[in-house]
């Protein structure tokens, strides 16, 4: 589905040089991998990201994501409005995340 991706320069955080910024649809469902359901619907996902001019890497568990808006579908509309939606929760996340991952 839809994924809107955006990368933030960081200089202050532990193995990665940037944050990733996604907001994303995801069908939900049953997940075995933690045990729980999670919702269908739009994500804020911010994540550290070690980029260079070839590549983007990643450590498992270093991100928090949030549920901006659960649906029943994916639709442009509500894409749109979630993609607005992320913008105000956008900095406490990155807040969150720079703290989890703080460079010593």
């Amino acid at each position: 589905m839809k994924t809107h991706k955006e990368y933030i320069q960081r200089d202050d955080l532990k193995g990665a040089t940037h944050l990733e910024v996604r907001v994303s649809y995801d069908k939900g469902g049953a997940n075995s991998f933690y045990g729980g359901t999670k919702p269908r619907g739009y994500y804020l996902t911010i994540t550290p990201v070690k980029k260079t001019a070839t590549s983007v890497s990643f450590a498992m568990f270093s991100g928090v994501s949030r549920v901006l808006l659960e649906t029943k579908r994916f639709s442009a509309k509500q894409f749109a409005q979630a993609r607005e939606m992320a913008k105000g929760h956008q900095d406490e996340l990155i807040a969150a995340v720079v703290e989890k991952n703080k460079a010593a």
